[in-house]
């Protein structure tokens, strides 16, 4: 696992990843969408909470593992604007009719992978994925390709 650790972290870093994106999924920052592979920390990333500086990045490249395809628009309008594939273990926000039926909750954090239907969300063994985990100060959700997906790495310091 390699982590481009910020310069404005003194210190040993500590991080914890849970999941990541694929290289070419794009993320909504300050400067537009950047495709994940191309951020760097001290970005400004528009999450839910507001605008967070992005303080690193775990890249891990992993083979023979699940990955999940999201078709474009299949969470509804524009959710993804284009065919998203992630960790089949990535979380997702959904605040629609999903949650309500599968959690009984307006809002509800889902595993990509629970929501595969083999169509238009497919959840496949891959030969090698490369995916790229945020890490913030707190846990965020990002807009990633028109969907809300939280990023649970932080960073903890240790003396």
């Amino acid at each position: 696992m390699t982590q481009i650790a910020p310069k404005t972290v003194q210190g040993t870093a500590r991080t914890r990843t849970q999941t990541g994106l694929a290289a070419g999924t794009r993320v909504m920052t300050l400067d537009g969408q950047i495709a994940v592979e191309f951020l760097q920390p001290g970005d400004r990333i528009i999450t839910r909470q507001g605008v967070r500086p992005l303080r690193g990045i775990h890249m891990v490249e992993r083979e023979g593992v699940e990955a999940v395809t999201i078709k474009a628009s299949a969470l509804g309008h524009d959710r993804p604007e284009e065919d998203i594939t992630m960790a089949a273990d990535q979380p997702l926000l959904l605040r629609d009719w999903r949650a309500q039926a599968l959690y009984g909750a307006d809002q509800a954090i889902i595993p990509a992978k629970r929501l595969a239907d083999g169509e238009y969300i497919a959840a496949k063994t891959t030969a090698n994925l490369r995916t790229f985990a945020l890490v913030f100060d707190t846990p965020q959700v990002i807009y990633a390709e028109g969907c809300e997906l939280p990023m649970e790495t932080t960073v903890e310091m240790v003396d």
